[in-house]
């Protein structure tokens, strides 16, 4: 029977990948974490039911939206707008211009906040 481990021989022919040589940029999906993780408890629970849409104008992020499942989701965000935009400011400073809240009831309606 054949062990699961690798013998000390295998590891000559696997070379050790460094990590930050794969992935030297940050992705949007990494800074939507980061952008998370800044707020408490209760805007966390909040934004949990949102979706997260980036706009972008020749691959250069420029706005963030953010679509609220329902109408009580969508006037509590509107009431942290301020909030919600400085950690926008703080995570993408020199890219992103504004934020969009909205959502679908069956029309779209929302507002936007310019950044600058």
């Amino acid at each position: 029977m054949n062990s699961l481990e690798p013998e000390e021989e295998d590891y000559l022919f696997c070379p050790s990948l460094d990590w930050d040589e794969l992935y030297t940029e940050e992705t949007f999906g990494d800074r939507l974490r980061l952008f998370y993780s800044q707020f408490d408890s209760s805007t966390r629970a909040l934004l949990d039911d949102a979706l997260f849409r980036e706009t972008d104008q020749t691959d250069l992020v420029t706005g963030l939206e953010i679509l609220c499942a329902n109408q009580i989701i969508y006037k509590r965000l509107i009431q942290k707008h301020q909030k919600i935009s400085n950690q926008i400011r703080w995570i993408w400073p020199e890219t992103v211009s504004q934020l969009v809240i909205g959502m679908y009831s069956p029309h779209w309606y929302g507002q936007t906040f310019k950044l600058r």
